[in-house]
C-alpha cells in the first residue's frame, strides 16, 4: 500500500509540474499519453502483486510435484522390498566345476546343496547324402525324414518334395531350410564331389534322423540323450540344458565326466536384496533432501518456498515415523538390520551390520520386510496414504494450490477489464483538461483584449481623448 501511494503522489505531481507549465506558457497543454501511461502504472501495481502471487504459487506446485514424484519412487523402493516374487525372493547359485555343470536359479529354488554327476553329453544326429554328380541334383526328388530312435515308430515324418525348379543341391537346402521342417539342411563339397547334409534341429534321442529319399542314399549318425545324476538320481535329458531335476533350477552340461562329482549350491541372492535395501535408502534420502532444501537459507539469505507451508513438516514427521517404526522379531527396526538415521535426518548403511544379517539370518531379515506383521507392511500401508492422488497431503496441497492459482487467474482476468475501463476514463478526463489547458491562452488573451476595449482602460481610444 505504501508503494501505491508513493506511486501515485509521484504521477500527480508529475502531472501538477506539466499543469504549472501550461499555466505558465512554457508549454502548450499537456502529453495526455504520458499522464494516463504514468497513472496506468499506479492502477496496475495490485495486478503485478497478483501476478507476483502467481509465480509463488507456480513455484510451490512446482517444488511439490518433485516431492511427490520422489514419494512414488519411495512407494516403489518399498514395494520392491515387500514383493513375495522380488529381490528377497531371487536365488543365486554356486558350481564346484562350471566346465562340467553351471546353474541358474529362479525364485521358486530351495536353498540347498545338489551333487550332479555328467556321465554323457547330449548330442545331435545328422544324415549326409551320396556324393551328387557334377551336373545332376535332387530337383523333383522326395526325401522322407523320419525323427526318433526307432524308424518303425518315429516321433515324427518330414515328407520333402524338392521343386524340379531346384537345379543345384544349394537351392534344395534353401528350399528345405525354408520349410519349417525339422532339420537344417547345408551342401558340403570336398575333393570327391557334393553331398546335401541334414542336421536335426532337435537334440538327443528323439532327434534321430533316418533319412531316405529316390534320389539318392543317406548315412545316419544318431543323437544321444544326456545322462547324469542329481543327488544320486539318474536323470536322462534330450538337451544339455536339463530342468526339473532340481527345482527351480537350469542345469547347463558343459562335458562329461563319470568320475568327478559337481557341487551344485543354491541359496538367497543377498546382492540383489542388498541392492534393493540401497534403492530404498536413496529414495528416502532423496526426498528427506528434498524437504530439508526448503528450510536451508539460500545465499540471498532466503528458506524455500515451501518452508512456510505447515503440510511439509507434517510429512516430515510421518517419514521419520515410517522409518521409526519397530515390529516384533529377531529384527525389530531398521537399526537393528544396520540401517541408521543421521543427523539431518537422512539414513545411511553399515555394510558391515546389514551383511552379517543377511548372510546369517536371510530368512529373519525377509520376514521384517514381507511378513504380516513385517515392517514392510507398516511401511506400504503409510506410503499408499502419503501418496494417495486425492486424499494424500502432497496431492490435496497442490489442488488446494491449483484452486487458489485458478482463483488469482479470475481476479486478473477481471481486475485487466477493470482497467481497460479506467484507461478509458483516464484519457477522457484529461484530454478533456488539455483542451481546457489548450484554450486557456486564448480565451486570457480575449479577456486582456475586452478590459483594454473599456473605456478608461490604458491604451483605450476614450482615455486618450479624454
Amino acid at each position: 500500500m505504501a508503494t501505491f501511494s508513493a506511486g501515485y503522489s509521484s504521477a500527480l505531481g508529475d502531472i501538477l509540474s506539466q499543469v504549472n507549465d501550461a499555466f505558465s506558457g512554457k508549454t502548450s497543454g499537456i502529453d495526455v499519453s504520458s499522464v494516463v501511461n504514468e497513472l496506468m502504472q499506479v492502477e496496475e501495481q495490485p495486478e503485478t502483486q497478483l501476478q507476483s502471487e502467481q509465480s509463488t504459487i507456480s513455484s510451490q506446485i512446482s517444488a511439490l510435484t518433485s516431492i511427490s514424484s520422489q514419494l512414488s519412487t519411495l512407494q516403489s523402493s518399498i514395494q520392491s522390498l515387500t514383493d513375495l516374487d522380488g529381490a528377497f525372493s531371487q536365488m543365486t547359485t554356486g558350481s564346484s566345476d562350471s566346465t562340467l555343470v553351471a546353474a541358474s536359479a529362479d525364485s521358486t529354488a530351495t536353498a540347498g546343496t545338489h551333487t550332479v554327476v555328467v556321465s554323457k553329453l547330449a548330442t545331435t544326429s545328422s544324415s549326409y547324402s551320396a556324393y551328387i554328380p557334377s551336373g545332376t541334383s535332387l530337383a523333383g526328388a522326395q526325401i522322407v525324414v523320419k525323427y526318433g530312435s526307432d524308424p518303425n515308430n518315429p516321433v515324427k515324418t518330414d515328407t520333402i518334395s524338392i521343386p524340379s525348379s531346384d537345379t543345384t543341391l544349394q537351392q534344395s537346402a534353401s528350399y528345405i531350410n525354408g520349410g519349417g521342417y525339422g532339420v537344417t539342411a547345408s551342401v558340403v563339397t570336398d575333393s570327391q564331389g557334393s553331398r546335401l547334409v541334414l542336421v536335426s534341429n532337435s537334440s538327443g534321442a528323439n532327434g534321430n534322423l533316418t533319412v531316405t529319399s529316390s534320389a539318392t542314399t543317406f548315412s545316419s549318425s544318431p543323437g544321444v540323450d544326456a545322462q547324469l545324476t542329481v543327488d544320486g538320481v539318474p536323470v536322462d535329458s534330450a538337451s544339455n540344458t536339463v530342468t526339473g531335476a532340481i527345482p527351480g533350477v537350469t542345469l547347463s552340461l558343459g562335458a562329461a565326466d563319470p568320475t568327478t562329482p559337481v557341487l551344485i549350491s543354491v541359496e538367497p541372492d543377498t546382492t540383489q536384496a542388498s541392492t534393493a535395501i540401497q534403492n530404498f535408502i536413496t529414495a528416502y534420502n532423496a526426498v528427506i533432501g528434498s524437504i530439508n532444501t526448503q528450510y536451508t537459507l539460500n545465499s540471498s539469505g532466503n528458506e524455500g518456498v515451501l518452508a512456510g507451508d505447515s503440510m511439509l513438516q507434517t510429512l516430515q514427521s510421518d517419514l521419520l515415523n515410517l522409518i521409526s517404526t519397530s515390529v516384533t522379531g529377531d529384527y525389530p527396526n531398521l537399526q537393528s538390520l544396520g540401517i541408521e538415521m543421521q543427523n539431518d535426518g537422512t539414513l545411511q548403511i553399515n555394510s558391515e551390520v546389514l551383511s552379517n544379517a543377511l548372510s546369517s539370518d536371510y530368512s529373519d531379515v525377509q520376514n521384517f520386510f514381507q511378513s504380516a506383521s513385517g515392517w514392510g507392511q507398516s511401511a506400504t500401508k503409510q506410503m499408499t496414504q502419503l501418496t494417495d492422488p486425492t486424499l494424500g497431503p502432497v496431492a490435496a496441497d497442490i489442488n488446494g494450490l491449483n484452486q487458489t492459482n485458478d482463483d488469482l487467474t479470475n481476479q486478473i482476468s477481471d481486475f485487466q477489464a477493470n482497467m481497460t475501463e479506467v484507461q478509458q476514463q483516464l484519457t477522457t478526463q484529461y484530454d478533456n483538461l488539455n483542451s481546457l489547458l489548450i484554450e486557456y491562452p486564448l480565451q486570457m488573451q480575449e479577456a486582456a483584449d475586452q478590459l483594454a476595449s473599456l473605456p478608461g482602460a490604458p491604451g483605450s481610444s476614450s482615455s486618450s481623448s479624454i
